[in-house]
């Protein structure tokens, strides 16, 4: 696409712009003279005015002449037997008066009106001071120039609105990318600086795209190469002795499992075949039964409902979430004073879950980071050994259901992670 400067097409319109006001304004004011010079009527009203106006002029006296017109309009020139004199340097004298008039008592001369007289003591020729002066625009043309001149503006806004359109669509580009959707790709339609802004933006997403799948088919790669050694390891730890080391083993082969198993559920998720399924689930009983198995750990957790929730959501997806929000709720809290509550509240067509935590809370710059895969907070790796896959599973999964998870914080104080789900 050939490229054209967009400051160069601005120049070229605000000059184009410019250049066609001018021509119209000079073509109104044409037509309008046009008008006024074959208007038998005027020429009629200017010569009886100027007529009245000579009588009443004391043309004998010069000084008293001057005084008298002064302000009212017209220019003089006297022509007697003892001499000549003008009011204004411009006024015709009789060579061009002949010339121009046409033995006409009346007639027009550098867009003024001339209009001659013959008085007893000589001949005075009277013009108009300013062109157009004692004439207004007539409303036919004033509203035709109005309406052109709106269109021109009209046609200018037009034109520049649809050169600052890659503006616009780059404005919701950025948005998309910010709010994690990178699969956003945005018309080129120009070839100018923003353009070829547009072509840069959808390259470096274009490249995102590709990182991204790259690191996700590596991670499930490794993670499906994984499951088999680690069951395999289960496996043989069973012949050994009981013990410290074994139960150590142990532990870190169920880390591990977990986080293939946290993966490979993602893979599912992007799978055609690993859609959520749909069914009939009581709430309030899932979380009940997601808390009765963390029974042996410390920390209280207490579930607050107004009663019975109803949705239609997949069960299993949705224990995984629960307990992985549970989980980091009691992982996160001080030693010994661990306190979790789950409000759970229906409404009309949704049911919004409230996970609050007293834990050490997560620092405002975090939060935006919270879901991405891998990611953890500094805090939190003091903590524990995780590897920062449950929220973003999690999100997947509400995302899955066609809800929303939200997370608020205050470092040292606790977590409140906000889950809203449709009810069917």
């Amino acid at each position: 696409m050939k490229k054209k400067s967009l400051f160069v097409k601005f120049t070229v319109l605000i000059i184009a712009a410019a250049l066609t006001i001018v021509i119209i304004t000079n073509i109104a004011l044409i037509l309008n003279f046009n008008r006024i010079r074959n208007h038998t009527e005027v020429l009629r009203n200017f010569h009886l005015t100027a007529g009245l106006f000579i009588e009443k002029m004391p043309i004998g006296d010069t000084a008293a002449v001057r005084a008298f017109i002064d302000g009212r309009g017209f220019d003089v020139r006297y022509i007697a037997p003892e001499g000549e004199w003008a009011s204004a340097e411009d006024v015709p004298d009789t060579a061009i008066v002949r010339k121009y008039s046409r033995n006409r008592d009346v007639f027009w001369y550098r867009k003024r009106l001339i209009s001659l007289f013959s008085t007893d003591n000589g001949i005075v020729i009277l013009q108009a001071s300013n062109p157009f002066g004692q004439f207004s625009v007539p409303p036919d043309i004033l509203l035709t120039w109005l309406i052109l001149l709106a269109g021109i503006f009209g046609m200018v806004h037009i034109t520049i609105r649809r050169w600052l359109a890659p503006v616009r669509a780059m404005q919701v580009g950025v948005k998309k990318i910010s709010e994690g959707d990178f699969s956003v790709s945005l018309p080129e339609t120009t070839g100018d600086e923003l353009g070829l802004l547009v072509q840069s933006f959808n390259r470096m997403a274009q490249q995102i795209r590709n990182d991204i799948r790259s690191r996700d088919q590596l991670l499930r790669d490794i993670s499906h190469e994984l499951r088999s050694p680690l069951s395999r390891m289960l496996l043989a730890l069973e012949f050994l002795p009981e013990g410290l080391s074994r139960q150590t083993i142990r532990n870190n082969i169920i880390t591990l499992e977990k986080m293939t198993g946290s993966i490979l559920e993602e893979e599912r998720l992007d799978s055609p075949f690993g859609k959520i399924k749909r069914e009939e689930i009581e709430l309030c009983s899932l979380i009940d039964e997601i808390i009765a198995e963390k029974k042996n750990t410390s920390g209280s957790i207490r579930i607050l409902s107004e009663g019975s929730v109803q949705l239609r959501a997949d069960r299993e997806r949705l224990r995984i979430v629960f307990s992985n929000i549970i989980d980091n709720a009691l992982k996160y809290a001080p030693s010994g004073k661990e306190l979790v509550e789950v409000h759970i509240r229906q409404e009309k067509l949704t049911v919004d879950v409230h996970v609050i935590d007293n834990g050490i809370g997560i620092p405002e710059d975090e939060l935006p980071f919270v879901f991405e895969p891998f990611y953890r907070i500094d805090k939190a790796r003091k903590h524990s050994k995780g590897y920062g896959l449950g929220m973003s599973l999690a999100k997947k999964i509400i995302d899955a259901h066609n809800g929303k998870i939200t997370i608020k914080s205050t470092p040292d104080k606790g977590t409140a992670v906000l889950i809203r789900l449709p009810v069917c």
